[in-house]
């Protein structure tokens, strides 16, 4: 046996022990090919072993650079921490692999892992639905070398992650450099000012740890956390952020971590040199809750929140646009309506203490004691509770749509859509072709649908805190107002009237697009979630706000999409925009004549839809956007 086998025999041993919970159940290595063509080179598979040794200095070589691969292409799926629970972990289904868990590839010949890196989703066998699996296909983008790199990368850290946690020795500084080397460089850097491989891909982007400036503390804003603040960052992570929480790491490697992290900013050492005590952000126990606080927690938030978050929520205050600069890290302020995704926590006691400190290096303000006493606190907290669910919706892989007698609501306004089922679906980034969108703007959509027998309407809203102005003219549009003057405030100069902006359509299109297979009667097969693939054609109804209006395209791979001709168009749509909200409906009969480009849709039968959204602000367009994986519904 060579040290290269002992090697991933070593490595399959410790995934074989393994008490991970859940793994990604692909093919198993009997269902491998015997060989896999890339660039018109073959590649046998079954004897198939990587091209230079994995230990010793060459080892090490092929690891780092298998680590700035990872960081680009991999990480926001698979995750830093390689459980499948990046920042697009929960978006797609079936979900990311999981390289920690009970049944990984990494169980497999170092070949099948090579296979399936190159492959990706379209290369899984037809019994595995290859269409619904968001794995790109590397092939294109990846030489022999950096897929080897990646393989050396993933094998080595992995054994690292499911060992780390058994290390119990006393917390130093020494070790918690070392710690800091192995886990977080890529992403901050190594000084640790922010500047890791990963700073192109992140939004916000990683933290500037030499500032010693912390978003969350029990410490007034401005001043250093303490050390229970910061382990509890390192334990729990960041919602909604790549940075994970590190519970893999032992309790005194996390405060080994910490004993470091503090010897990278100066404020730290001259609090100790000044004999310094922090001074603790003291959260009471909160009252009842009332409706009469909710009712003066909605006033007290139109006055001192909605000019950042918006009249409901949504991020679309009038201000919010002054103090956004993704390229800087300055993100939009946090939207109410997805409680899931707040840094701190959800809880009340969490909402409260944020109030109080603020979110320091963004722009969320403290509100001091000397602007809102405790009770008015407690009041916005109870109200910013009635904005959003408690948790993040469930998704229906699988919906009725309803039927109903008579004419179907062609607008988002009508009442009948308040008697029908709303289904949450998320949305994860573009990311296996160029342009990608490492962090798109909207992430998740609302659909509602019913049908008559003859035809189908389908209800579409998505959060966008901006809008294409061009459509201040062409559709209902409700903008969040200017926050009301506070009381206390009125008699003092009144704001300045903004200029009238002309409403010119900006650069790219705000758009949102339904997606149907079209039946392949030779082969039966579904087309690749992705705008179909070369065999299977997939139908689109693409909704943009310039021009105004639906467009039926069809489409054979990201990058193919052809618009039909202008008697095919079927489909009728009618939108609206309010406070941070598009709403659209689509309309169209269940069949027509054109079935070689329409997707025919059949009362009793299990179809599939799957959506893409743009944020034209964003300079969002073309294969630069979000999408979901496929998801079935039957008409009543």
């Amino acid at each position: 046996m060579t040290k290269q086998s002992l090697f991933f025999l070593t490595v399959l041993f410790c995934f074989s022990i393994s008490s991970q919970a859940f793994s990604f159940s692909g093919p198993s290595a009997m269902d491998m090919p015997a060989e896999i063509d890339v660039k018109g080179k073959t590649y046998a598979l079954k004897n198939l072993q990587p091209p230079f040794p994995l230990r010793g200095k060459a080892g090490e070589q092929a690891f780092q650079k298998g680590s700035k691969v990872y960081f680009k292409k991999c990480f926001l799926c698979h995750g830093d921490l390689l459980n499948g629970k990046g920042l697009f972990g929960d978006s797609f289904s079936p979900p990311p692999a999981n390289f920690i868990g009970k049944d990984t590839i990494l169980k497999k010949p170092p070949a099948y892992a090579f296979w399936r890196i190159m492959k990706g989703g379209p290369g899984l066998p037809k019994k595995f639905e290859p269409w619904n699996s968001a794995m790109p296909a590397w092939e294109d983008s990846l030489s022999e070398n950096e897929v080897w790199y990646v393989i050396a990368y993933i094998y080595q850290r992995s054994h690292y992650l499911l060992t780390i946690h058994e290390n119990k020795s006393k917390p130093s500084i020494k070790r918690g450099k070392a710690l800091f080397q192995e886990n977080c460089t890529q992403c901050h850097g190594d000084k640790g000012d922010g500047k890791g491989i990963t700073i192109n891909y992140s939004s916000p982007p990683p933290r500037n740890l030499t500032k010693g400036q912390y978003k969350l503390r029990s410490t007034p804003i401005g001043k250093i956390p303490t050390d229970e603040d910061m382990f509890k960052t390192l334990t729990l992570g960041m919602d909604g952020t790549t940075m994970p929480g590190w519970q893999v790491l032992s309790e005194p490697d996390r405060k080994s971590l910490i004993l470091y992290l503090k010897t990278l900013a100066p404020k730290f050492e001259k609090f100790m040199e000044r004999g310094r005590k922090h001074k603790i952000v003291k959260v009471p126990e909160p009252p009842a809750f009332s409706l009469d606080s909710v009712k003066e927690g909605r006033q007290l938030y139109l006055e001192n929140c909605s000019g950042c978050h918006g009249f409901e929520g949504r991020s679309d205050g009038e201000a919010s646009d002054r103090i956004v600069s993704i390229s800087s890290g300055d993100i939009w302020p946090r939207n109410l309506t997805k409680a899931w995704t707040f840094r701190r926590g959800s809880k009340r006691k969490d909402l409260f203490l944020t109030l109080r400190t603020g979110l320091y290096g963004s722009a969320m303000p403290r509100f001091s004691k000397r602007l809102l006493k405790d009770d008015q606190i407690w009041s916005i907290v109870n109200y910013i509770q009635t904005l959003s669910p408690p948790q993040k919706p469930k998704t229906d892989k699988l919906i009725h749509i309803k039927r109903i007698d008579g004419e179907l609501p062609n607008d988002p306004s009508d009442k009948k859509w308040n008697s029908v089922d709303t289904h949450y679906y998320p949305l994860g980034g573009q990311v296996a072709e160029q342009d990608k969108s490492y962090f798109p703007m909207v992430e998740s959509v609302k659909i509602k649908a019913i049908h008559n027998g003859s035809e189908i309407s389908i209800f579409a809203s998505w959060d966008d805190p901006t809008f294409d102005p061009v459509l201040q003219k062409l559709i209902p549009l409700k903008e969040s107002p200017v926050p009301p003057i506070p009381e206390k405030l009125k008699g003092l100069k009144e704001p300045k009237e903004k200029e009238p902006v002309p409403p010119n359509p900006q650069e790219f299109a705000d758009s949102f697009a339904i997606q149907f297979p079209v039946e392949n009667k030779r082969s039966g097969e579904k087309p690749y979630f992705l705008n179909g693939d070369k065999e299977n054609s997939v139908n689109i109804w693409k909704w943009n706000s310039y021009p105004l209006g639906v467009v039926e395209s069809n489409a054979k791979g990201l990058g193919s999409v052809k618009p039909q001709a202008k008697e095919s168009q079927g489909v009728e749509s009618k939108a609206i925009y309010q406070y941070g909200q598009y709403q659209v409906v689509f309309k169209r009969k269940l069949e027509n004549s054109d079935s070689s480009q329409d997707t025919q849709l059949e009362p009793g039968t299990n179809h599939s839809f799957a959506f893409n959204a743009w944020d034209g602000s964003s300079d969002e367009t073309g294969t630069n956007k979000s999408i979901s994986s496929w998801f079935q519904f039957i008409l009543e």
